[in-house]
């Protein structure tokens, strides 16, 4: 990769990581997820500026190219992001159900009793 490029990813790099520390610092990102990005932006930005590192790492995966070797780790990045998200979506809608389900339950006997307690009252 020429030196140019390296730069210009580079920059981006930054930007994103001070979008993500941004984000986090005003609870718009959820701190696990941030650290998660930003140790994928950091071990970007090290793959690309360390000629050494980039090479080995294209020569493990059995690359030609290192950005055939980066898009490949990129996609590999995009699909456990896309499996630990929606692990967690998952567990957030199941306790969702279950916090809707305890609230209905929950009603339901506030609702008797004071059915109840009218019935009660008109027997008196």
């Amino acid at each position: 990769m020429t030196l140019q490029g390296i730069l210009v990813l580079d920059l981006f790099a930054l930007a994103l990581l001070l979008w993500v520390l941004n984000l986090v610092r005003h609870g718009r990102l959820y701190v696990g997820y941030g650290v998660i990005f930003v140790a994928a932006i950091i071990g970007t930005m090290l793959l690309l500026s360390v000629p050494w590192l980039q090479t080995t790492v294209t020569r493990l995966i059995g690359a030609v190219f290192p950005a055939s070797a980066l898009t490949l780790l990129a996609l590999c990045f995009i699909v456990l992001m896309l499996l630990y998200i929606l692990t967690q979506i998952t567990i957030v809608s199941n306790r969702l159900s279950k916090l809707v389900q305890q609230l209905a339950i929950d009603r339901a006997r506030a609702e008797a009793r004071h059915v109840a307690s009218d019935q009660r009252i008109k027997t008196e």
